[in-house]
């Protein structure tokens, strides 16, 4: 049908956990490794989140103060994300401890945050340093949070599932508390798992769900590792089901909980990407809790006929979309999602990378494909992207999603 691209410029296992673990809010990860494993995640956090600058702590009865980005020199070099060791020649021979140890005590001081992540790079597990004993010495009031080494050749799911997995085991309420919690919820509620910061349309893909949620009586009580905020993580035992949106990544979370809490769990296979997708999804997720439809089903009807109507008008003239070519080069829940919605709604035909009219991927793949003679139209459909900057939050999930999609194809058909 279509086929997922494995390449050495995919994210790997590193990126994965750092970018679950700055999926949390009030929390800082501390990389312990090189500037050049560094320098892009710190870039790249900072754009990805719509969040509030640093702060620095707040004394008793004072306001919190923004922390000066001139000040951040040491550890941060002037990004707010994801300070760094630098770890150089020395510290490979003699340990990274003491770096570690100082890093720790300039975080405490200047930054206001509640749980300390530390990820230690490939090269750096190499030493042996105690790099938990060492912070939690520094920090024994705050929840820590320790990832050894990723792994060269580990993927961006496998990285961000280790990550998001311990974010669960070590802030979680016990059981008996988390039975009190439960209480308290009157609506059917769900935990959104494997969604992550790092995803194209991250903000709008959550909101739509949410959105879509909504209209058929559930609440959606935590989005685990995207844009979470502690109190909504400690709430993840109230909910009645897990979602597990991107199988790789939130599966064993999904696992985790129904052991611990006795949890059911969802998976979603395939993504809510198109019509057909997501009114399986929605239509399942609402008979497993008992609530109604109607109100989704509604709207996704009056979207289908807003998309057969432009869809049909270009079909007259043209001949299109059906039998246009394309190539999704992702990772293996995408490529499933979007090659179903493509061939089974739209009429498209799969092809080979270097000679489909329309290529689904990420900046680097349809930068990669520019260099080839034949005309194409890339779409975006994950990072990292070509630089268009957004000013309306997008998604190509649910309802919304769908019809957003339907657009960039059809233009991207007439642009040829």
């Amino acid at each position: 049908m279509t086929a997922s691209c494995t390449r050495s410029i995919s994210p790997d296992a590193i990126t994965g956990m750092i970018f679950a673990m700055e999926g949390m809010q009030e929390t800082i990860v501390l990389l312990n490794g090189p500037m050049g494993c560094r320098f892009y995640h710190s870039s790249t956090s900072g754009f990805l989140m719509r969040r509030p600058l640093l702060y620095l702590p707040a004394g008793k009865g004072k306001e919190r103060v923004p922390v000066d980005y001139n000040y951040l020199n040491d550890w941060f070099f002037r990004q707010d994300r994801v300070p760094c060791t630098y770890l150089d020649g020395y510290d490979y021979v003699y340990g990274t401890g003491e770096k570690v140890a100082e890093a720790l005590a300039f975080i405490r001081e200047h930054v206001d945050f509640k749980i300390l992540a530390v990820v230690n790079s490939p090269g750096a597990a190499l030493i042996g340093d105690d790099l938990y004993g060492i912070a939690k010495r520094a920090m024994p009031d705050r929840p820590i949070v320790y990832m050894e080494s990723p792994g060269y050749s580990v993927t961006f799911e496998e990285g961000y599932s280790l990550a998001a997995l311990e974010m669960l085991k070590i802030l979680l309420p016990d059981k008996k508390e988390a039975k009190d919690k439960e209480s308290e919820r009157r609506r059917p509620a769900i935990n959104l798992l494997g969604m992550s910061i790092w995803h194209r349309y991250c903000e709008g893909d959550v909101r739509e769900l949410k959105r879509l949620f909504e209209l058929c009586g559930i609440d959606v009580n935590a989005v685990l590792c995207a844009d979470c905020s502690i109190r909504e993580l400690t709430d993840i035992p109230k909910a009645d089901l897990n979602v597990v949106v991107y199988p790789k990544a939130g599966l064993e979370s999904a696992k985790y909980l129904e052991e611990r809490y006795g949890q059911p769990y969802y998976v979603c296979d395939p993504l809510p990407v198109g019509f057909s997708s997501t009114e399986k999804v929605f239509s399942e997720i609402c008979t497993l809790l008992g609530t109604s439809e109607g109100a989704f089903m509604e709207q996704s009807e009056r979207a289908r006929a807003l998309a057969w109507n432009k869809i049909n008008g270009i079909f007259q003239m043209y001949g299109k979309p059906k039998g246009v070519t394309f190539h999704v080069a992702a990772s293996e829940s995408l490529a499933k999602a979007y090659g179903i919605f493509l061939t089974d709604y739209l009429g498209m035909e799969p092809a080979p990378f270097d000679v489909a009219e329309l290529l689904f991927s990420d900046a680097n793949r349809i930068s990669e494909r520019a260099l080839m003679p034949d005309e194409f139209c890339g779409i975006e459909i994950s990072f990292p992207g070509m630089g268009y900057t957004d000013l309306t939050v997008k998604t190509h999930m649910g309802i919304e999603g769908t019809l957003f999609l339907i657009e960039q194809v059809l233009n991207g058909i007439m642009s040829k």
